[in-house]
């Protein structure tokens, strides 16, 4: 018996809810209450200096670094590795300068017009640049980095969570999921159940 089994079973029972219901309702019903309650966060995304021809540098640099390991640090393949580099870290410079340039003719208009948002702006450029790391460990307490592995992992994590053998399982049976109805209650909907959830 898995978890939702239990969870299911412990739900008062009416003429339209004397089935198991499917994990796909049990799981429809949790994320859209976790919605509700919890409120999705979306990730804030700063216009920052790297843009494009940032990445297309840096992604030309990183393809010389593997051709120049691949052919044993050969001098032509180190040569082309040195000048990837020297364009890379060209372009990010510049782009860096232009883009500190205008935020600081963006501070000075601010300053003049409104001094709060002058140094909030401020206070936000001191801060310097954090990457997200998002890492998960595996069973043996290995750390995962790949977006894949980590999904996985997760995947694993909630299947072992959800499905696994309690107890006390075994006392629960088919006779225990059927609940009398109280005196003075009526047996409740199919609505206010999934209201409830």
């Amino acid at each position: 018996m898995c978890m939702c089994h239990i969870v299911i079973c412990s739900l008062p029972c009416s003429t339209g809810f004397s089935h198991i219901i499917s994990q796909k309702f049990l799981k429809n019903a949790i994320t859209q209450t976790a919605d509700a309650v919890l409120d999705r966060m979306e990730r804030v995304t700063y216009t920052d200096w790297f843009d494009a021809e940032c990445e297309q540098a840096t992604t030309k640099k990183n393809s010389a670094y593997k051709r120049m390991q691949e052919r044993n640090h050969t001098r032509k393949a180190v040569e082309e590795n040195r000048t990837a580099r020297k364009e890379e870290k060209r372009v990010h410079k510049w782009k860096k300068k232009i883009f500190i340039e205008q935020e600081l003719k963006e501070l000075e208009c601010l300053r003049n017009n409104n001094e709060s948002k002058s140094y909030q702006k401020l206070n936000k450029s001191r801060k310097d640049f954090q990457p997200r790391t998002i890492l998960c460990r595996n069973k043996e307490g290995m750390l995962l980095s790949e977006e894949d592995d980590i999904l996985r992992r997760w995947a694993e994590h909630f299947d072992e969570l959800l499905n696994t053998e309690l107890p006390h399982q075994n006392i629960i049976s088919q006779e225990t999921c059927h609940v009398l109805p109280a005196k003075d209650e009526p047996i409740p909907t199919l609505d206010k159940v999934n209201n409830a959830i």
